[in-house]
């Protein structure tokens, strides 16, 4: 198998909070046509990958790119950096993530922001999902700092999965419990910031440092990560997809690895696409066909990449 092709891209820098050194930014990352392009579109979709992933490690990021240049020449894609990605996931949050979010856009390259993409994915062999924060944590971040906030005029969900679930699958119960257990010991002794000890956690959650905070909201029932799991009752639902004032494109895999075999996923997405508001959740929303997780098959990421598209074209439409 061949390496993909070397692609252009501009590099957009930025500060995670007011007060970093402004000699350590973090980075945005515009995917650019060509080396030298005509024009600078005035929209921007920004990518955020999920747990154990980072920009440009997702493939069908660059092909969505090239797509939309030809079909939407007006929107631009943009990977961006935070602080949690890669190997970082395990002392990160879902706050953390949104107020870094928050900065990007505070930006000169994303001042024209109009969609934020939010794959939450589950990363690969470690579990995890969440490269963004849902709308409503973003709204109870905005109460709380005197920073400009770029509107947010649409979401794509691509392979939302409840990391509850998708370690329940690939652990054994007695070490997840017991994990949790010492997790939220060490959070009642304020040590929700400390690394969990390595023999606590379970064994394919050792290569990679994880805070007891982390561990507790991504493996634990009601955890701060916990968005997509099959059992949440009906008043988590409401707040989580009642708030949702924006479209919204869910686009779950249909050969999901991360998920019970035994989950009806469509059923599961009808029943959130009930508790949101008439029109929100995009009708060309569905399963990607024969796709995993990270859409490796060239059927899944083709129907992908053109419901993006079209999708893109609904937002316009609206606004």
């Amino acid at each position: 198998m061949s390496l993909p092709q070397s692609y252009p891209v501009l590099v957009h820098n930025y500060l995670p909070s007011a007060n970093a050194d402004p000699t350590r930014p973090l980075q945005t990352y515009e995917h650019l046509p060509s080396l030298n392009p005509e024009q600078k579109p005035e929209n921007a979709l920004v990518f955020l990958c999920g747990l154990g992933d980072g920009p440009h490690s997702i493939p069908y990021v660059r092909r969505l790119a090239e797509h939309l240049a030809v079909t939407a020449p007006g929107w631009s894609v943009f990977e961006a950096r935070l602080g949690s990605n890669f190997s970082a996931f395990g002392y990160g949050s879902l706050a953390e993530d949104v107020r870094e979010v928050r900065r990007t856009g505070c930006q000169d390259c994303l001042e024209y922001a109009k969609v934020l993409v939010a794959e939450r994915r589950r990363g690969t062999g470690r579990g995890g999902v969440e490269g963004a924060a849902t709308e409503e944590e973003e709204e109870e971040e905005e109460g709380g700092e005197d920073e400009e906030v770029v509107r947010v005029d649409g979401y794509v969900l691509q392979g939302p999965v409840s990391d509850r679930e998708a370690i329940a699958m690939a652990e054994d119960a007695r070490e997840v419990a017991a994990a949790i257990r010492e997790a939220e010991e060490m959070r009642r002794q304020g040590r929700g910031s400390e690394v969990m000890p390595v023999n606590v956690l379970p064994k394919g959650w050792r290569g990679s440092p994880v805070s007891a905070y982390r561990w507790w909201s991504l493996a634990a029932v009601g955890g701060d990560d916990d968005y997509f799991s099959s059992d949440l009752p009906e008043s988590r639902l409401a707040e989580i997809w009642g708030n949702l004032d924006v479209p919204v494109l869910i686009m779950p895999s249909g050969k999901e690895e991360w998920v019970p075999a035994s989950l009806n996923v469509p059923a599961m997405v009808e029943r959130w696409k009930s508790f949101a508001k008439p029109g929100i959740v995009s009708e060309l929303s569905g399963l990607i066909p024969g796709a995993n997780h990270r859409v490796d098959n060239d059927e899944g990421r083709e129907w992908l990449i053109d419901r993006v598209a079209r999708f893109l074209h609904e937002v316009e439409g609206r606004t």
